[in-house]
């Protein structure tokens, strides 16, 4: 017997996504006739079946998921939004975007916009304040999962990561190359990310003998790893720890538009291993969270939720330190080298 025909295959053969496959043999209006008279062919000619399991996934009111992100040029949540439509796209769902600008207002607006969707579910970056919203949506019903942050007090499936080991095993690194004035460059404090990360570097500062912390309070932007930069220097420090991808972006500004040696007067580590952050001149070590797991992850959970199958309630992924040329070096010997 032949193998049965996917989805995917269908999709292909009719020039389309597997989504716009979904949607057209569901007879979603939105479909174009030209277009549904192709994947009906396409699904005629492949002797295509659909799978009942994967269309118990998808609800008759939709086959559409929310995703908010606090922004698109912070690429962490590029990517990550990237992952998620892959996963979404396989599975033959659409995913509606909202940037909320790490806005708590424009997160509420967007959360309102989907519970008139009929949404068959919203993957979620959330703050602090947008719990009420939150568990509004959730006593209507709607099925949510969490994504990089959480909110402390709600019943809600998440996947998150764990900077803290990465962080302790940053500053081990940092201390055994002679540095004692270590410098962090830490997110808002009404983020869950920017209080586990904080706490983290708090909790190996005090662990680690005759090091110094330096502590600047920013938030995930550039302007703010910049303004971080500035100011951990002016107190000395020798090498810094950027708490998120786009503060990396600011702090690395700084260095090379001041002409601060990097890998050589200063240690610096990032977070997230962009592509840019490999291919400079002194390439940066930085903290990984495979954000393409997290994104994968995210999906599996929400599908899970729209079949009504259980899923763990929340999932913890570990990051990796990779250790490059900006950190990979003796500070005590160069300084006493001069």
């Amino acid at each position: 017997m032949a193998a049965r025909a996917t989805l995917r295959e269908v999709a292909l053969d009719a020039g389309v996504s597997p989504s716009t496959v979904s949607r057209a043999l569901a007879g979603n209006p939105a479909i174009s006739k030209q277009t549904r008279d192709r994947v009906f062919h396409s699904a005629a000619k492949l002797n295509y079946v659909p799978n009942l399991q994967a269309r118990g996934l998808r609800s008759a009111a939709s086959t559409a998921v929310g995703l908010t992100i606090p922004s698109l040029v912070n690429p962490f949540f590029a990517q990550m939004a990237a992952s998620i439509q892959q996963a979404a796209d396989t599975d033959g769902f659409s995913v509606m975007i909202a940037t909320t600008n790490e806005d708590a207002g424009q997160l509420d607006a967007a959360l309102q916009t989907f519970s008139g969707q009929q949404l068959a579910g919203a993957i979620i970056v959330p703050s602090m304040h947008s719990a009420p919203m939150v568990q509004s949506l959730l006593d209507r019903g709607q099925k949510i999962v969490q994504v990089d942050r959480v909110l402390p007090g709600l019943e809600v499936p998440s996947v998150i990561t764990d900077a803290r080991p990465s962080i302790r095993k940053a500053v081990q690194h940092l201390k055994d190359n002679g540095h004692t004035q270590i410098g962090y460059i830490a997110g808002p404090s009404s983020t869950s990310t920017g209080l586990q990360r904080l706490e983290g570097f708090h909790d190996v500062i005090r662990d680690t003998p005759e090091t110094n912390g330096l502590i600047f309070r920013g938030g995930y932007s550039s302007a703010e790893g910049f303004a971080g930069a500035a100011d951990l220097l002016k107190r000395g420090a020798s090498a810094i720890i950027a708490g998120d991808s786009m503060m990396t972006v600011g702090a690395l500004q700084y260095v090379l538009d001041h002409k601060i040696g990097l890998g050589e007067d200063l240690a610096l580590v990032g977070f997230d291993d962009q592509p840019a952050f490999q291919m400079q001149p002194v390439p940066l070590t930085v903290i990984e969270q495979h954000v393409e797991d997290v994104g994968r992850r995210a999906w599996e959970k929400i599908a899970a939720l729209i079949r009504g199958e259980p899923t763990s309630q929340h999932e913890v992924l570990p990051t990796t330190l990779t250790i490059r040329e900006s950190s990979n070096f003796n500070f005590t010997s160069r300084r006493c080298s001069r």
